[in-house]
């Protein structure tokens, strides 16, 4: 008994949605024996005078198993990005209640002395910090000195420039600095704040921190304890 082309099952996209869920024709295990049995049909009849070429069917073999490998490494791929996220919220979840700085200028002074950080580029000569408030008029300025390359932490206890306690509310942070050779320099700005949440907004683990700030995970600069 022979076999024809015609015999060969065709995947038809109409009848896909009342197929068995486990049946999918066209994964790479149905591509792959729709293949062996066209293959066979082609031997069967293939002239004798003629015969198919070896290298050309272990290519297209090859090509096949190559596709099943992919298929494969992306789902395992997949699988390890979903156990990591798990792993990474998970261990964000652990630093609710810990002070996180992160890159920002709005500090929300609520009675604790609030950890602040300047970012350099190449070391400076001084380094200075100044507090305003809403208004824009300056409550204090903070002299910091010589400062090297990287993060410079300091803390502002919430005093003004008189060393009277200020209400508490929203502040704001500007940094200013002047180089070695003694131009101007402008560092960047990290706010510190209590992680009050962890969430994932899409595929981003973000905090919540208690200053109003969402930020990724990954920006979070260090732990600071206060």
């Amino acid at each position: 008994m022979s076999t024809s082309v015609n015999d060969i099952r065709i995947y038809d996209p109409s009848k896909a949605a009342v197929a068995s869920p486990a049946s999918d024709a066209t994964s790479t295990k149905d591509l792959a024996q729709n293949f062996l049995k066209m293959l066979t049909v082609q031997l069967q009849n293939q002239d004798p005078l003629n015969p198919m070429d070896n290298a050309q069917m272990t290519t297209q073999l090859a090509q096949l198993n190559m596709v099943d490998g992919v298929n494969k490494l992306n789902t395992t791929m997949n699988s390890l990005m979903t156990q990591m996220q798990a792993a990474n919220f998970m261990n964000l979840s652990g630093s609710v209640g810990k002070t996180a700085l992160a890159a920002g200028s709005d500090v929300y002074y609520a009675g604790q002395p609030v950890s602040l950080a300047a970012k350099l580029n190449d070391a400076v000569a001084s380094l200075k910090a100044t507090i305003t408030d809403a208004n824009g008029q300056i409550i204090d300025t903070l002299d910091l000195g010589p400062a090297s390359t990287g993060v410079t932490d300091f803390f502002w206890d919430g005093r003004d420039s008189q060393g009277n306690q200020v209400a508490t509310g929203a502040y704001k942070l500007q940094l200013s600095a002047k180089d070695l050779q003694g131009k101007d320099v402008t560092p960047s700005t990290y706010v510190g704040a209590q992680v009050a949440s962890v969430g994932m907004e899409g595929a981003d683990l973000k905090a919540g921190l208690s200053d109003g700030r969402k930020v990724l995970a990954s920006d979070i600069l260090k732990w600071v304890l206060v």
